[in-house]
C-alpha cells in the first residue's frame, strides 16, 4: 500500500466549538487511514513519497450529502425552471430517454466533477433503478471514478413513453424495485472485487409516503436491521413530507438522511435532534425552486446534524466553495433583513464562516453517519484528504484561510485529492479517468440525447405533470 508524507501544509482542524484553525503540521498516510500528524515529521523510509504542501491548506475532503450524480449530463435543460418544470423537463423528461450506456457515461462524468471540485464523498440519490442493467452501469462507473459514496438506489415512477405521458403501474414495478434493491444489498461487496469499500448501498426513499404505511415501515426495518443508509426528499410544499411522515407513524430509523427540510418548525427539529436524522441544506436548488429559505443554520444551532449538498449539477454549480458562500450569504441576508424591519443594523454577523466550513466537511459526515471515518483530519480516520493552492490568482496574499476557502476559493485551486489513500487528482489533473477521451464521449452521447427528444412538447408534458399532481390551483404566473 502506498504511503504518503503531506509536508508543511496549513492544515484544517476544528475544535469543540467548531472553530476552525490552519496550523503547520505534516500528515502521515499508511494505507488508506492518516497514521500521524504533527510538526516537522521526519521517516527513513524509502517507499515513503514526500507531498510538498508548501503555499496550500491541507482540508479534509468536501462531503456532498445530496447530490443526483448522473444529472451532470443533463445540464443546462432547465436553467429558468422551477421544480414542476424541472420533473416535467428532466426527472421525468430527459431521463426517459437514458439507457443504461447513457447512464453509465453520466455517472462517470459526475462522479470526475464532484472529485475533481475537492468533494470526496457523496450521498448519491440515484434514480435508475428501472432496470438491474441500469443500477450495475452506475455502480460501475461510481467505481471506476475512485469517488467515495453512499449509492442510494432510489424507486422511481420513471415515464416509459411521453407526449402522451405513459406512466408504469407502480403496483407492479415498486416492489420490483424493492427488491432490485434487497437484492444489491445482499453483494459483498457492492459490485465486485473492484470495491476497496469506497462504495456502500443506501436507499433513496421518497416513495414511503405513497405508499401503505406498513410497507414503509417494512423496508425501513430492513434498512435498519441491515445497517443501510436511507435519504429522502423533505420538501412538504411538492408533497414529499418525509420528516412528518416518520414522526407520524413512528416508523423504524436506520442511519437516516433527510434534504432541504426548509423552514422547519421546532417541533420538527427537535424530533431530528432527537432522533439523529441528518439534516442536508442544498441553498442554490432550495432557492431557485422555491422549497423555501435554506435552514441549516436553524438546524446546526439547534444541536442537530446537519450538512451541504450540491443537489443537482443540471442546474446548480458543481463545487462545495459556491454551496458554502451561497448557504452563508443566504443567511446572512435572512438576518439582516429582521434588523432593518426594525430600522435597525447589526452591530456584527452572526453566521460565521467557520460554520459553513464545519457543515461542508466534519459537519457533513455527521449528517450522513459516517462522522467516526471521514469528515476531519485525525489519526485514525480514513485519508480523504484535499490540497488547495493559496498562490493562485483567486487565493493569493490569502492569510485567513478560512474566509479564503468560503469567500474566494475555486475548483480550479483544487490541487490534489486524495480518497481512500489513493491520490486521484495530482496538480490539477483527475488520475482516473481521461479526462480528454470521456469529454469527447459525453458531446457525442449529448448530441444523441438531443436527437432522441427533439419532437417532445415540454409544455405538454409540464401540464400532465401539474394535473397529476393537483397543482393547478397553486401554480400562478
Amino acid at each position: 500500500m502506498p504511503k504518503y508524507l503531506i509536508k508543511g501544509g496549513n492544515v484544517l482542524l476544528f475544535n469543540e466549538e467548531k472553530r476552525a484553525s490552519f496550523p503547520k503540521l505534516d500528515i502521515l498516510v499508511e494505507g488508506n487511514v492518516i497514521s500521524n500528524i504533527g510538526p516537522d515529521l521526519d521517516f527513513k523510509d524509502p517507499a515513503l513519497e514526500i507531498i510538498d504542501a508548501t503555499d496550500h491548506i491541507v482540508s479534509p475532503g468536501f462531503i456532498d450529502g445530496h447530490r443526483h450524480v448522473f444529472q451532470s449530463q443533463l445540464r443546462t435543460t432547465v436553467g429558468d425552471h422551477i421544480f414542476v418544470d424541472y420533473c416535467a423537463h428532466l426527472l421525468q423528461g430527459r431521463m426517459t430517454f437514458l439507457d443504461a450506456d447513457d447512464m453509465y457515461l453520466a455517472q462517470l462524468s459526475g462522479a470526475s466533477e464532484a472529485i475533481w471540485c475537492g468533494v470526496t464523498t457523496v450521498m448519491d440519490h440515484s434514480h435508475v433503478i428501472m432496470s438491474r442493467d441500469y443500477a450495475t452501469k452506475c455502480i460501475d462507473a461510481t467505481l471506476e471514478s475512485g469517488v467515495r459514496s453512499i449509492y442510494c438506489v432510489a424507486p422511481f415512477a420513471n415515464p416509459q413513453s411521453l407526449n402522451p405521458m405513459v406512466l408504469p403501474d407502480m403496483n407492479v414495478k415498486h416492489p420490483e424495485q424493492i427488491e432490485l434493491f434487497k437484492s444489491l444489498s445482499r453483494q459483498t461487496p457492492l459490485g465486485g472485487p473492484k470495491n476497496d469499500g469506497r462504495v456502500t448501498l443506501g436507499l433513496g426513499f421518497d416513495t414511503m409516503n405513497h405508499r401503505p404505511v406498513g410497507e414503509a415501515r417494512e423496508i425501513l426495518q430492513y434498512a435498519k436491521d441491515n445497517g443501510i443508509h436511507v435519504t429522502c426528499h423533505d420538501v412538504e410544499r411538492f408533497n414529499l413530507p418525509s420528516l412528518e411522515f416518520l414522526r407520524k407513524n413512528a416508523l423504524p430509523l436506520p442511519p437516516i438522511t433527510m434534504s432541504h427540510t426548509c423552514e422547519p418548525d421546532q417541533i420538527r427539529i427537535d424530533f431530528a435532534r432527537r432522533n439523529d436524522i441528518g439534516i442536508i441544506s442544498t441553498p442554490e436548488s432550495e432557492l431557485a425552486m422555491s422549497h423555501g429559505y435554506p435552514s441549516a443554520f436553524e438546524f446546526l444551532r439547534s444541536g442537530c446534524r446537519v450538512g451541504l449538498g450540491i443537489d443537482s449539477p443540471a442546474i446548480c454549480s458543481g463545487d462545495m466553495f459556491f454551496c458554502m458562500r451561497l448557504a452563508l450569504q443566504n443567511q446572512r441576508a435572512r438576518e439582516n433583513a429582521t434588523y432593518h424591519a426594525r430600522e435597525k443594523l447589526p452591530k456584527e454577523v452572526k453566521a460565521r464562516v467557520d460554520e459553513v466550513l464545519y457543515m461542508a466537511t466534519l459537519g457533513g459526515a455527521y449528517a450522513i453517519h459516517r462522522e467516526t471515518e471521514i469528515g476531519s483530519l485525525e489519526v485514525g480516520k480514513l485519508a480523504d484528504i484535499v490540497l488547495i493552492r493559496t498562490d493562485s490568482p483567486s487565493m493569493v496574499s490569502s492569510v485567513n484561510y478560512g474566509p479564503a476557502m468560503v469567500m474566494h476559493c475555486h475548483p480550479a485551486d483544487v490541487n490534489t485529492v486524495i480518497i481512500n489513500g489513493e491520490i486521484v487528482k495530482r496538480d490539477g489533473v483527475l488520475l482516473k479517468v481521461d479526462w480528454a477521451k470521456l469529454a469527447e464521449k459525453l458531446k457525442e452521447n449529448r448530441q444523441v440525447l438531443e436527437a432522441r427528444w427533439a419532437d417532445i412538447d415540454w409544455a405538454v408534458t409540464k401540464s400532465e405533470l401539474t394535473k397529476l399532481w393537483h397543482l393547478g390551483e397553486v401554480l400562478e404566473n
